[in-house]
C-alpha cells in the first residue's frame, strides 16, 4: 500500500511540474512573436504547421511505444528534444520566420507528445492510478496555474529573454523526476507489433464513434481559448477580467477532478461524456447571450461540470475501447484526431463562422454542433464491443 501511495504522488508530482512548464511555451509563444513583428498570418502558418506536424508525432511514437513495450524511454527522449526547440524559440531575439518554424512547428511539437505520452504512462503504470486518473490529472491543472504566476513574475522582472533558460530547468527537473519512475506495464503479444496491428484499431467500430464523438467534444474545449476569448474583447474586458475567467475556471474543475473516481464509480463513463457535452453546449449559449464581461465569468463557471467530465471519461473510454496490447497507439491516435487535427480545423470553423455572422453567432452554431456528438454517444451503447 505505502508504495502505491508513494508511485501516486510521485506521478502526480511529475504532472504538477510538466504542467508547470507547459505553461511557459503554450501560452508566452504569440506574445513573443508578436513582439517580434510577426503578422497574424505569419504565426497561423507555424501554428497550423505545428498541430499537422504533431498529427505525425503522436501517430509515431503511439505505435513505437506499443511495439518496443515502453513509454519511460520515449518519453525522456521527447522531452529533451522538446526542451531544445523550446529554448531555440526564446533565444532568437529577432524576426527570422524559417528559424521559429522550424524550432516552434517542427521542434517544439514534440512537447505535445510529451504530454500524451504521460498520459498514456499514467492510464497504464497501475490500476489504481487508472482507476484514480482524474486525481492525478488534477495536480496538471494545479501545476498550470502556479506556473501561469511565476511565469508572470519572471516577464516582470526579466522580460522574454529569462524564458528560454527557465523552461530548461524545468524539464531537467521533469526528467530527473521522470527517470526515478518505473516504466508502463504493457501486455504481452504473441508477436512482434506490426502497422497491421494497427488495422485493430481502425476496423473496431466502438473505438472510431468513440474518437469521432470526442473530435467534436474537443471542439469547444478549443475554441474556448479563440472565439470566447475574442467575446470578452468584444465586451471590452479588462486584463485581470480576462484573468479572472482563466483563472477561476481552472480552479472549479478541481473538485470533480479529484472525485473522479468516486463518480466514475457510480456512473457509467458514457453517460458522464454525454453530461459533460450537454453542459458544455449550455455554457457557449449562455456565452453568447451574456451582456458583460462579469456574466462570461459567471458563465466561465460550468467548467466544473463540463470540460473535467469530458477529459476523465475520454481517456477511460478510449483505454477500455484499445485492445490490450495497443493501449499506447489507442490513446495516442485518438489524441492526434481530436486534438491534432482538431486544433487545425477548429481555428478554421470559427472564422468562417465569426465572418458570417458574427462572435454570438458563432457560438450558437458551435453548441448547436454538439447534437451530433450526442447522437453518436446514443448510437455508440447499441454498438456491441
Amino acid at each position: 500500500m505505502l508504495k502505491k501511495n508513494t508511485l501516486m504522488i510521485r506521478i502526480m508530482a511529475l504532472f504538477f511540474i510538466i504542467f508547470f512548464g507547459f505553461y511557459l511555451p503554450a501560452t508566452q509563444r504569440i506574445p513573443y512573436l508578436t513582439s517580434l513583428g510577426y503578422t497574424s498570418t505569419e504565426m497561423n502558418i507555424i501554428f497550423s504547421a505545428q498541430a499537422a506536424i504533431a498529427f505525425v508525432y503522436q501517430l509515431t511514437f503511439g505505435y513505437l511505444c506499443d511495439k518496443y513495450r515502453t513509454i519511460k524511454k520515449f518519453f525522456l527522449l521527447v522531452q529533451v528534444i522538446a526542451t531544445i526547440g523550446v529554448f531555440m524559440m526564446f533565444s532568437q531575439t529577432s524576426h527570422e520566420f524559417y528559424f521559429h518554424l522550424l524550432s516552434i512547428a517542427v521542434i517544439s511539437s514534440f512537447g505535445n507528445v510529451t504530454i500524451s505520452l504521460l498520459d498514456s504512462w499514467a492510464l497504464e503504470i497501475d490500476p489504481n492510478i487508472q482507476k484514480n486518473y482524474g486525481a492525478v490529472r488534477a495536480m496538471g491543472t494545479v501545476g498550470w496555474i502556479v506556473g501561469g504566476f511565476v511565469v508572470t513574475k519572471i516577464l516582470d522582472i526579466n522580460g522574454f529573454k529569462a524564458l528560454g533558460i527557465t523552461y530548461v530547468i524545468i524539464a531537467v527537473a521533469m526528467m530527473i523526476l521522470a527517470s526515478t519512475l518505473r516504466d508502463a506495464v504493457k501486455a504481452k503479444h504473441d508477436q512482434p507489433i506490426t502497422l497491421k496491428d494497427m488495422r485493430e484499431l481502425l476496423f473496431s467500430r466502438r473505438y472510431l464513434l468513440m474518437v469521432i464523438i470526442l473530435f467534436f467534444a474537443m471542439m469547444l474545449s478549443t475554441s474556448d481559448g479563440l472565439i470566447v476569448i475574442q467575446k470578452m474583447e468584444l465586451l471590452k474586458a479588462t486584463p485581470m477580467e480576462k484573468y479572472l475567467r482563466f483563472a477561476l475556471q481552472a480552479v472549479v474543475e478541481l473538485p470533480l477532478l479529484f472525485l473522479g473516481a468516486k463518480v466514475f464509480g457510480r456512473f457509467k463513463a458514457i453517460n458522464l461524456l454525454a453530461f459533460g457535452i450537454f453542459m458544455y453546449a449550455i455554457r457557449f449559449l449562455l456565452y453568447a447571450w451574456a451582456p458583460t464581461p462579469t456574466w462570461m465569468i459567471i458563465v466561465a463557471l460550468m467548467q466544473a461540470v463540463s470540460f473535467p467530465l469530458i477529459m476523465i471519461a475520454s481517456k477511460q473510454l478510449i483505454f477500455r475501447e484499445s485492445p490490450d496490447h495497443l493501449r499506447s497507439s489507442g490513446q495516442m491516435l485518438a489524441i492526434s484526431v481530436y486534438n491534432g487535427i482538431g486544433a487545425s480545423v477548429t481555428p478554421l470553423l470559427t472564422a468562417f463562422l465569426i465572418e458570417k455572422g458574427g462572435i454570438d453567432f458563432g457560438l450558437v452554431v458551435l453548441a448547436s454542433i454538439m447534437v451530433i456528438p450526442l447522437s453518436l454517444i446514443f448510437y455508440f451503447k447499441k454498438v456491441h464491443a
